[in-house]
């Protein structure tokens, strides 16, 4: 089997594309990967930007302050009385 220039030149040319083309498949994977990581990362951050607006709204309304204040740093109003249970 005699090969001659041409037919050299074009096997070249064929294991080119090839090469080019594997790379550009593996270049898509990697992109639609990260995009499917993006996708999930935007979803997880759109919940907590949707519960910090929940929150914020809570806490600008007086009765979810003053019960914060009672509960946590154990705030009482004037006139009342605190006790402390011990069990």
């Amino acid at each position: 089997m005699k090969f001659n220039l041409w037919t050299l030149l074009i096997i070249f040319i064929i294991i080119y594309f090839v090469f080019q083309i594997r790379e550009d498949v593996l270049r898509f994977r990697e992109l639609r990967d990260e995009k499917l990581k993006l996708t999930s990362r935007i979803d997880e951050l759109k919940t907590e930007n949707t519960a910090l607006k929940k929150r914020l709204t809570r806490l600008t309304q007086g009765y979810y302050i003053e019960s914060l204040a009672r509960e946590r740093l154990n705030l009482i109003k004037k006139g009342e009385t605190a006790f402390k249970v011990c069990p």
